[in-house]
């Protein structure tokens, strides 16, 4: 009888543990089914015209993801460290914790900056 009983439970186990893997096969597809929708944006581009990377128009937020897919992904370019909109993001977080004074010298250095990368003068 211990011998069908052994069976019985290596069998249960073996049925759990094929239902977890497909279980977490699936959940990881819904996860990240974005990847197989920018795979196939991409490919689509590329067969409709082959020099599209060449001809691309910079985005004008300056994140590659919306100027090669026309969509963005934080989950991707969260990866990427100068990601523009990553960047802004960052910053303006650091901004909401500094205290008002320190925030106004902060945006003033900034646009200094700015000016002078411009070349004008302040």
């Amino acid at each position: 009888m211990s011998f069908l009983k052994n069976a019985l439970t290596l069998l249960t186990r073996r049925y759990v543990e094929e239902e977890r893997i497909m279980s977490a096969m699936i959940e990881n597809e819904k996860k990240h089914g974005y990847l197989r929708d920018l795979i196939e944006t991409g490919d689509r581009i590329i067969e409709e015209n082959p020099n599209f990377v060449d001809e691309v128009q910079k985005s004008e937020t300056g994140c590659w993801m919306d100027q090669m897919y026309g969509k963005h992904h934080c989950a991707i370019c969260d990866f990427i460290d100068d990601c523009p909109i990553k960047l802004e993001a960052d910053w303006q977080e650091y901004l909401a914790q500094q205290t008002p004074e320190h925030r106004a010298a902060l945006i003033a250095q900034v646009e200094a900056a700015e000016a002078k990368r411009r070349g004008e003068s302040t």
